[in-house]
């Protein structure tokens, strides 16, 4: 079949955002017979694969760290991304270059269309994503892939790594996705334990409710995969103005992405290596494991820009824990203020649980809406109401850009924003405008 001719990276993305979205239906078969076209490339590179509810980007940003800091060849797919799709595939921090981007993805395209014509249809974006991450880091031969699920696990398209050396790390779960997922955090879990390899390892976070533990061991035991549990309390990280330090069997660690839960998700990265050094015999060295946890750096996580002489943080939360997670640090690091809040939500998250929990910390609420491009936006009316009702003070404007325009005139203190990856990359253009202007 002939290829595909991408003229340039525009014309690629044009081609990869005309793709199907998914669904509510989620399943390995289209995926594995889109890799098993390609020769299996996620099949060709040890690989620790992440899950979790909360923190894989974390995760994945601080393993890929340490890693990178031993000298080693890292490949990390990382989802989603905040100003290009190229942040997506990444070697040793740093994105795929346009001409390999294209290539990969020339490559790929007669097997999406060779599938698209049979009853299984297109392959979707999530699909090809990881086909071209795959592709991208057996090409360049990593030593290491670090691959995030995208959905759960159990039936995630990223759960067709068949190698029994792939290395599972399963960060902390709770409800999100309920309507593939299930309504309880031990269906969650069920899904998310899926990604423990028959007969390999796996690595998790000790979950506070026995049902996911339960859920856990249960998947482990069928799987006959051993498993290496990370106390919740295991380690102390001190979160002030200066900065975070994750205090853990004696020693101390500044840590590149700041909040008290970003102590367990560089406790999680920090086994993991341990485990793969052991195994693969290379020397775990102290002083690459702090250059790594301390360098760690992640789009969206606590983003802190100065814009007209006021803060202005953007992180990516969208759902209660993370939320929980984004106010914790903002207070640590913003002791008694307030901040004005940037929101705009998808219509599958929950607005109340996002306003409940800043609430303590917000002085007015700007609600705003994802831009059109998004198939399912929160509309900024029925967030204002929500914000309302809980007694803030509320402004509505429809464009993002405005919206930060008016947090920056209004607000005494930090600027906040948050509730979704794409707001983020609206915002960040709006940032760059300012700052020029």
């Amino acid at each position: 079949m002939p290829r595909t001719a991408f003229a340039d990276l525009d014309h690629v993305t044009e081609y990869l955002y005309a793709l199907p979205r998914g669904g509510k239906s989620v399943g390995l078969a289209r995926a594995t017979a889109l890799f098993r076209a390609l020769d299996n490339p996620q099949d060709q590179v040890r690989t620790i694969h992440i899950a979790g509810t909360a923190g894989k980007g974390s995760i994945s940003a601080f393993l890929s760290s340490i890693l990178t800091a031993h000298g080693l060849r890292v490949g990390a797919h990382m989802s989603p991304h905040v100003r290009s799709i190229l942040e997506r595939f990444q070697i040793n921090g740093q994105p795929i270059s346009d001409a390999a981007f294209v290539e990969a993805v020339t490559s790929i395209a007669p097997s999406v269309a060779r599938l698209g014509r049979s009853t299984m249809g297109t392959p979707t974006f999530f699909e090809v994503a990881n086909a071209i991450a795959f592709h991208h880091f057996s090409s360049m031969s990593v030593d290491y892939s670090v691959i995030e699920t995208g959905i759960g696990g159990l039936r995630d398209a990223t759960n067709t790594i068949s190698r029994t050396d792939k290395l599972a790390v399963i960060g902390r779960i709770g409800l999100d996705h309920t309507d593939l997922l299930g309504d309880t955090v031990a269906q969650v879990a069920h899904h998310k334990a899926g990604i423990l390899p028959v007969g390999g390892h796996g690595i998790f976070l000790r979950p506070h409710q026995s049902s996911v533990h339960t859920a856990l061991l249960d998947a482990a035991r069928t799987r006959r995969c051993t498993f290496t549990e990370v106390g919740n309390h295991d380690a102390v990280t001190t979160v002030t103005p200066e900065g975070t330090v994750l205090h853990l069997d004696g020693a101390d660690y500044p840590l590149g992405l700041p909040g008290h839960h970003q102590g367990n998700n560089a406790m999680l990265a920090l086994r993991a290596a341990e485990h793969l050094s052991a195994r693969d015999g290379w020397d775990l060295v102290p002083d690459a494991v702090h250059r790594g946890l301390s360098s760690a750096s992640l789009p969206g996580r606590f983003q802190r820009h100065v814009v007209r002489g006021r803060e202005v943080i953007l992180d990516g939360a969208h759902n209660h824990i993370k939320f929980a997670a984004l106010v914790d640090t903002f207070r640590a690091v913003h002791p008694e203020q307030r901040a004005t809040w940037v929101l705009a939500m998808k219509g599958d998250k929950d607005p109340q649980g996002a306003i409940a929990a800043i609430t303590p910390v917000a002085e007015h609420v700007v609600v705003t809406r994802i831009p059109e491009a998004d198939t399912d936006p929160l509309a900024a009316w029925q967030l204002a109401e929500v914000a309302r009702t809980a007694g803030l003070p509320v402004t509505s404007v429809d464009d993002p850009r405005e919206a930060l325009d008016i947090a920056l005139e209004m607000s005494h203190g930090p600027v906040v924003v948050s509730g979704s990856f794409l707001l983020l990359s609206a915002i960040e253009d709006g940032i760059d405008a300012l700052v020029r202007g």
